[in-house]
Parts: structure tokens; C-alpha cells; sequence
């Protein structure tokens, strides 16, 4: 074999050997990127709420909350709370009150493809309430004889469901400590509620609009961790 054939072919076999390293090398570091299934458990309270209630606002939707971290792309979320309000009218004069509790199911997608511990995530929610709430006015106006009466309806009862879709952001404080916000777009769905008694306030849902904007600020912590080490460690 001439000389310039075995160059030719040595160097065919570096070209190949390199061109394989880097293939096999490209393969590991995806195989090292990529999160195992369970990532682990966290549970959260939503701050927004508790400040609400403590500053004696019309309503406060009071929450916590507990999900798993499925690839660090996909985390199934139950959020449990307490719905609270009460709250005068302007226009008629009744005053209207609950404490009531209400659940939301749902799923937050995190769309930040690197496993660095800030995520962007889309949220989804399915929320249901059954609640009883109770309203008076000590000068209720009778609209057909013109008399004033007292006014006191107590444990009327309602069952609202609604969806919640938005956008969240979520950072690592310290630790095992993190923070994040979210932003959500409400829809009702339906409202079941005695006729003339509608309710001013559905726990964690809010106000009884249609439709309406809603957030949260929630402190987080993870309890419990799977094999969440994207990165091989250097034994050396």
C-alpha cells in the first residue's frame, strides 16, 4: 500500500473515530440533560390571600397548595382553600357574607428548556365551590308596597364551577425555599343559585362576574425530591 493510500485511510479512521466521539459525546450530554420522571413534591400557600384577609379587604381567597414535578415539564396541581367576604352593597344596602372552602385541580407546563431552577410556566385550572353564604338589610324597601322591613336570608346554598388559564413565573430563593407569581384569566361556567338571592362573592373564584382577572404570589417548598442530578458528577 502506498504511503499517501495509508494516509488517506488513517486519516478516513480519525475523521470516523472523531465524527462517532462526537455523536456518542452529544448523546450523553442529552442523556445527562434529560430529567428522570419524578423530580419531586412541593407544597405552596398564596400570600395575596393572607394579606387580603389581614388587611380587611371585601373578599380574600385563601389557599394552599401541593404538586409533583413530572421531566421538570409537567406538574399536576390541587390547590385547597377558604373563600371569604363580607360586604355591604353600595346600591341596595344588603350585606352579604361567606366562609366557605372551594378546590382547584389542574396542570402547570413549563415551557424554559434548561434545568437551571427558573421556570415559565402555562397554568391550567378547573375550580368548583359548594358554599352557603347568608344576606341582610335591617331596611329592606318591599318594591311592590313600598314598606321598609328587616331583610335576613341565612345559609342559602350555590355551586359555581369555572376554568383558569394564564402564564406563571417561578425562582429559587434559597434551598429548598422558592417563589413565583402567576397571572390567570377566569371563565365561569355555571352558577346554580336560588332565584333573586345571587351571591357578590364565589370562594375562590371571586368576584360573581362573568369573567375576570385573577393572581397569585405563592412561597413554595420542596419536601420531597427524586433523582432531580441532570448533571454526571465528577468522581475524580
Amino acid at each position: 500500500m502506498k504511503r499517501p493510500t495509508i494516509c488517506r485511510f488513517i486519516c478516513s479512521l480519525l475523521l470516523i473515530s472523531l465524527t462517532c466521539f462526537t455523536l456518542q459525546a452529544q448523546d450523553e450530554k442529552k442523556k445527562e440533560d434529560k430529567a428522570p420522571l419524578f423530580c419531586g413534591v412541593a407544597v405552596s400557600a398564596d400570600i395575596v390571600g393572607f394579606a387580603m384577609k389581614a388587611v380587611d379587604a371585601k373578599f380574600a381567597n385563601m389557599e394552599v397548595g401541593a404538586r409533583v414535578n413530572l421531566y421538570d415539564k409537567f406538574f399536576p396541581v390541587a390547590e385547597l382553600g377558604i373563600g371569604d367576604s363580607h360586604r355591604e352593597g353600595a346600591e341596595t344596602g344588603n350585606t352579604f357574607s361567606t366562609t366557605s372552602p372551594y378546590m382547584r385541580f389542574g396542570m402547570d407546563y413549563n415551557f424554559n428548556k434548561k434545568h437551571n431552577g427558573n421556570r415559565l410556566f402555562g397554568v391550567f385550572r378547573y375550580g368548583f365551590s359548594s358554599f352557603k353564604y347568608d344576606i341582610a338589610n335591617e331596611t329592606f324597601a318591599d318594591p311592590i308596597y313600598g314598606t321598609t322591613s328587616p331583610l335576613e336570608i341565612n345559609g342559602e346554598k350555590a355551586t359555581g364551577h369555572w376554568l383558569e388559564f394564564g402564564v406563571g413565573v417561578e425562582t429559587k430563593l434559597w434551598k429548598f425555599i422558592r417563589l413565583g407569581w402567576s397571572a390567570r384569566y377566569k371563565f365561569r361556567l355555571s352558577l346554580k343559585s336560588p332565584d333573586g338571592g345571587e351571591p357578590y362573592f364565589i370562594p375562590g373564584y371571586g368576584k360573581n362576574d362573568t369573567n375576570g382577572w385573577g393572581g397569585t404570589v405563592n412561597i413554595i417548598f420542596d419536601v420531597g425530591k427524586g433523582s432531580f442530578n441532570f448533571k454526571k458528577k465528577d468522581k475524580s
